[in-house]
C-alpha cells in the first residue's frame, strides 16, 4: 500500500523550447520578479519566487518532430512564483540542436552485423550523431550523451558532404 505522505511530484512540461523562448524568459522575468530586502518578489502578488530546476534534454534537429534518443540533459535554473505559477518541484525541456552545413553523413557497413548498414553524423572530424541497427530495432547516439567517444572506423561506403568542399578523408 502507498504512503499517503508520499506526493507526486509537481512537474512543469515546456515542450521544445527554442533561443527566443529562453531570450522571452530572460525578459519575462525581469519584468515579473523585482529585487528588494535581499530576495527576489512577484510584482503581481509579492510572494517571495521560488527557484527551481530546468532539466532540458538536448536532440538534434533534423530528427523533428520526435525527440529521438535520450540526449545529453543540461540543467538550468528557473525562478517562479508560487502563488502565481503554483508550486513546482522541477521543470523539463528539450532543445533541438542545428546541424551545421560542415556536417558529413557517412553510411558505413556496421562492423558486427556485416549485411546491415548505419548511418553516422560528423562535424570537424567528430561524431555528432549515429544511428546503428540494433537488436530492438535501430539505437541513435549522440555526442551530446554524456561519455560517447567514437574514432573513425572502417571507411564508409559513401559520405555526403553538406558543406562546400569535403575536407580531410572521405
Amino acid at each position: 500500500m502507498a504512503d499517503p505522505k508520499q506526493e507526486t511530484p509537481r512537474v512543469k512540461h515546456l515542450g521544445q523550447i527554442t533561443d527566443e523562448i529562453i531570450d522571452g524568459w530572460i525578459g519575462g522575468w525581469a519584468e515579473r520578479f523585482e529585487k528588494r530586502d535581499g530576495g527576489h518578489y512577484c510584482k503581481v502578488c509579492g510572494s517571495q519566487v521560488m527557484q527551481t530546476t530546468c532539466y532540458v534534454s538536448i536532440h538534434l534537429k533534423m530528427f523533428e518532430p520526435a525527440c529521438v534518443g535520450s540526449g545529453k540533459v543540461e540543467k538550468i535554473n528557473y525562478p517562479f512564483c508560487p502563488k502565481c505559477d503554483g508550486d513546482i518541484d522541477h521543470v523539463t525541456a528539450c532543445y533541438h540542436v542545428e546541424v551545421m552545413e560542415d556536417t558529413e553523413f557517412r553510411v558505413e557497413p556496421h562492423g558486427t552485423l556485416p549485411s546491415r548498414q548505419m548511418i553516422e553524423f560528423w562535424r570537424g572530424g567528430q561524431l555528432v550523431a549515429g544511428i546503428y541497427p540494433h537488436q530492438d530495432g535501430i539505437r541513435v547516439v549522440s555526442k551530446y550523451m554524456t561519455g560517447v567517444e567514437k574514432e573513425a572506423g572502417l571507411s564508409p561506403a559513401a559520405v555526403i558532404f553538406l558543406g562546400k568542399e569535403p575536407v580531410g578523408e572521405g
